[in-house]
């Protein structure tokens, strides 16, 4: 990746004194359609940490970038991609995101549906080293292929409003939410913010996992966050707020590992 230097020991990929990571969401969504390539611009050139962007692919097996299942209430797995690009002509591709954030930025891959897996990672691994990618998905399944076949690369599992019976667990069995995320084989959790009062939550995960937290864009919030050393990335449509916030505290350090 250049000369970017990302705070990370290669050896262990563990934070050495390094802030929390701003990570633009949809790319720079509050500037800029989300999820196309002029919202991963403006994040590149915000300073962003990392880009996130969700991954779905057509009916013929054309990675591209959205987030619904829909376009113009057309499932995006029935049609092809030039029949997609008629209805919105800026949904990228995969592989155009990637040849525009090579060497800029990292990346966070949402992983939207399981079984493409591999074929996400043939298209990123030529660019993007284990160390300036990570792979996020609220399917488990997808989270367990991707640390099977790519184990040094760090996948993270997302929770939240979408995922109501994984919510309800932590109220029931705290050992069994545990377990769940280790049987995965997660590197990290990636809970909605407003999870994170959850006092099972914090008993149950905060000391055994970094965590991610999304979708961030209260400045007084995002300041909170900053300052508490068990939120290792902070997910939100405005990057360039958070970069600023950031640059005002500089003693928010991480003292955990990734």
């Amino acid at each position: 990746m250049g000369t970017v230097d990302y705070g990370l020991n290669d050896s262990a990929l563990e934070w050495t004194s390094m802030q929390p990571l701003i990570i633009a969401h949809r790319g720079a969504s509050a500037n800029a359609k989300e999820n196309t390539l002029s919202a991963f611009e403006r994040a590149i050139a915000f300073g962003a940490d990392m880009v996130e962007f969700d991954v779905r692919r057509t009916k013929d097996r054309v990675l591209v970038i959205y987030h619904d299942a829909d376009v113009n209430e057309k499932p995006i797995r029935k049609l092809t991609y030039s029949e997609l690009h008629i209805l919105d002509p800026d949904i990228p591709t995969l592989t155009e995101v990637v040849d525009l954030c090579k060497g800029k930025i990292r990346l966070d891959v949402e992983l939207k549906e399981a079984g493409y897996e591999k074929q996400v990672m043939e298209i990123l691994r030529p660019a993007f080293d284990a160390e300036s990618m990570v792979v996020t998905s609220f399917h488990p399944f997808a989270i367990r292929r991707v640390k099977q076949h790519y184990p040094d690369v760090k996948a993270g599992f997302l929770f939240g409003h979408g995922t109501v019976k994984f919510c309800k667990s932590f109220r029931l069995n705290a050992k069994s939410v545990r377990d769940r995320v280790r049987e995965m084989r997660a590197d990290f959790i990636a809970p909605n913010w407003q999870l994170l009062s959850h006092s099972l939550l914090s008993q149950v995960v905060m000391g055994d996992r970094p965590v991610w937290v999304w979708t961030v864009n209260d400045e007084p919030l995002m300041t909170d966050l900053l300052g508490d050393r068990r939120i290792q990335g902070i997910i939100t449509d405005r990057p360039d707020v958070g970069m600023q916030i950031r640059a005002a505290h500089p003693d928010a350090v991480l003292t955990g590992r990734l």
